[in-house]
Parts: structure tokens; sequence; C-alpha cells
């Protein structure tokens, strides 16, 4: 051996062992003292990149993100053509919740390798993390042209597909992704959304009952199949998951509201009343609930319990619901045969929306039953017959039945 080769050992040596031993320290959490013994070296000479960059990722195991970006800026400054260097900064804006500056620093670092799939995938993160997607949506496509086999890139394309309306790569994306990895949630949630968007019932109601099947335990797609069911009015079919989600124990407001009415619909009442008086507990001012409350009572023909509970609503309604609630009240009162009160109530309803020619009907009818005097009656009936009216054989059959009182009237 060399005399030079032997005086290079000697050299190095010292140095290598200096860095095993940090390295040591910090795989056995030593971190403190690691640092103490980096803060006296650089104290000898500042100038050490790979001090500054050790120094730094001990930071980062503390939690520490601001000394942590202090030290690998630091380091940078010193070599500023390490790249991995402008990857610890990243990550640490990125920890931080900084993801503008990390978005930045990705742009640098892939601007230096643009073929590297890694720095690339980075990029598309930062971007997402930024809350940005066409440019990741078209930087992901280029590496899908690339490598169409990579699990982690489809996932990522698939994202960006979604979150970009690109919703047929998405679909076909996300449906081989649940093929080949039935096990991951989120696609299933991501697939979900796409095609809810594109108003897909039938392919929402299969892809949740396939999910529910892999994941037997998570409420939160039975709370989604409840919820497309009662969004489509299909409240038997809503009724099935709904009652699986609160069997685990779980009471979320809108579950309650949603099953006590779809019980209200499938003629449950009782049940419906128990299940909407919980969601009217942990939710006191919601005029639908205490609506729907009232409905129950009146179809149980409970009468001063529903009046009860409709006044209740009324106060706490906004505008939007009023006019049901006093539609409903009016209702009851004319099965009362309280006719007063009923045309009183009627007349705020359709003062409130005057859309619903069906009160008017209503309120002919009404005085039709109620007064010898016909006058109010063709009055109301009249306005029912200029009012404008869907297309409906609801809407056809009161028609004709103005129209047969009104000959019989002799009006």
């Amino acid at each position: 051996m060399s005399k030079i080769l032997i005086y290079l050992l000697l050299i190095f040596l010292p140095i290598n062992s200096f860095s095993q031993n940090l390295d040591s320290m910090m795989l056995t959490n030593q971190l403190d003292a690691a640092i103490r013994i980096i803060d006296s070296e650089l104290a000898k000479n500042e100038t050490q990149p790979l001090l500054h960059y050790k120094k730094g990722t001990i930071y980062q195991k503390k939690y520490e993100y601001q000394n942590a970006l202090k030290s690998f800026a630091r380091a940078f400054e010193l070599d500023s053509s390490n790249i991995n260097l402008l990857n610890e900064i990243a990550e640490v804006y990125t920890n931080l919740g900084y993801y503008q500056k990390a978005l930045s620093y990705c742009r640098s670092i892939y601007k230096r390798d643009t073929l590297s799939i890694v720095y690339a995938i980075k990029l598309a993160q930062a971007y997402f993390n930024a809350r940005s997607y066409t440019e990741p949506y078209l930087l992901l496509r280029t590496l899908y042209a690339q490598d169409s086999t990579n699990v982690y890139i489809n996932k990522q394309l698939a994202f960006a597909a979604l979150k970009t309306s690109h919703d047929s790569l998405g679909i076909a994306l996300f449906q081989t992704l649940i093929k080949n990895n039935p096990a991951d949630l989120n696609n299933y949630l991501n697939l979900l959304t796409i095609y809810q968007r594109k108003e897909k019932y039938g392919n929402s109601v299969e892809l949740l009952e396939n999910g529910i099947i892999n994941f037997p335990d998570e409420t939160i797609l039975l709370n989604k199949l409840g919820d497309i069911h009662y969004a489509k009015r299909a409240y038997q079919k809503a009724i099935v998951p709904y009652e699986k989600f609160l069997s685990f124990g779980d009471s979320i407001t809108d579950v309650l509201k949603n099953l006590g009415i779809s019980y209200y619909y499938e003629k449950r009442y009782r049940e419906g009343i128990n299940l909407l008086e919980k969601s009217l507990q942990l939710k006191p001012n919601e005029p639908v609930v205490g609506l729907f409350i009232g409905l129950c009572y009146k179809d149980l023909h409970e009468y001063d319990e529903s009046i009860g509970y409709l006044n209740f609503a009324a106060k706490i309604a906004v505008p939007y619901y009023v006019s049901d609630i006093y539609n409903q009240l009016g209702n009851i009162y004319i099965q009362k045969k309280e006719y007063k009160k009923s045309v009183g109530l009627l007349k705020k309803a359709y003062n409130l929306d005057t859309t619903k020619c069906e009160i008017l009907f209503k309120l002919g009818n009404t005085y039709d039953v109620w007064q010898k005097d016909k006058y109010l009656a063709i009055k109301y009936y009249n306005a029912f017959l200029k009012s404008k009216k869907e297309d409906s054989d609801f809407y056809h059959q009161l028609t004709e039945y103005v129209l047969d009182r009104k000959r019989k009237l002799k009006f």
C-alpha cells in the first residue's frame, strides 16, 4: 500500500467514524445529544453542509420544523448543487402547511431532473396539496403514457381526473383500481363522487353495496347508501342502510332525521316520531323535523299533538318551509271541521308561496263545504283554474272536479 493511500485513510477515517456515530445516535433517538455534538463541531467550522443537513434531519424527527428549515436552508447555501436539500426543504414546508412554498421548491427540483418519475410524482402531490389540479393532471397523463401499470400513478391520475372533471377517464381508472385492489376505501369514495356528479344512481348503489361487502364496518358507506336512496325518495330502500348505520351506535342528526322521515312515508309513524324526537333533541331548531313529527301525529289522528309540533315548526321555520307548515295546519283544521281557522292558515300558506296553486283549490273547496254563499268558493275555484299548473294527473283531476262543481253551482 502506497504512502499516499495510507495518508488518505488516516484523514477520512475520523470523519467517517464521526458521521457513523451521529447516525447511530439518531437511530437510537439520542437526538439532543447529537445536536450538541453537531453544534460543537460547527463552532469550529460552520461551513460544513453535511452537518447542517444532519441537524435539519434531527429537528425533523423532533417535529421542530422551523429549526429544521433553518438548518436545511444553510446547508443549501453551502451546497446549492445538492438536489436532496431542496427536497428536504419542500418536505418541511409541506409539514408546516406552506403548500405554495413547497410547490415552488418541487418545481425547482423537477426542472433539474425532468426524467425522474419520483420528482414528477412529488410535484404532482405538491400541486394537489396546493389545491391545483390541471397541471398535475397533464403531468400524470404523461407519466401514465410511459407506464400504465404503475398502481400509484394510476391512483394519482384518477384523482386528478376526478378534480378536473375528466369523468370517463376517472371512472375507468377507479374501476380498475378497485378491481385490482378492493381494500382501498378511498377509491370507492372517489368513484362515488363521479357517479353522483353524473347522476348515475344505479352505479352508485351497486358501488356502495359492493363496498359494504368489502368494508362491513365502515359506517360511511351505509350513510351514503341511505342518503342516495333518500335523495331519490326510495324511502323503503333507504331504511335498511340507515337502520344498520344506527346499529353501530352512531347518532348523526341527519341520519335520525332522514330515517324518521322515511318511516313517515312508509306509514311507520310511531317509529318515525321516536327517531325524529331524538333528532330534535340533538338539533332543537330544525323546522323540518318538527313538521314531520306533526305529520306523523296528524296521520295517527292525534291532532292536538300534531298542531303543537306544526305550530312549533312554524315559529322556527325559515320561509321555505313556512308555507308547507301552514298548509298542513290548514289541512288538520279541515279534518277537525274548524273551517274558519283552516282558511286563515291556507291563505297564509298561499301568500308565502303563490306557486302552490293546490292551496287555491283547497280554499275554494273549504268555502264550498263551509258556507251557503258560494261567492268565495267560486272566487278561489276561478283563481285555481287561471293559475299555472303542472301537466300531471293530479292537477287534471282537480281541474275536472272544479269544472264539474261550477256546473252544478251554475256559475
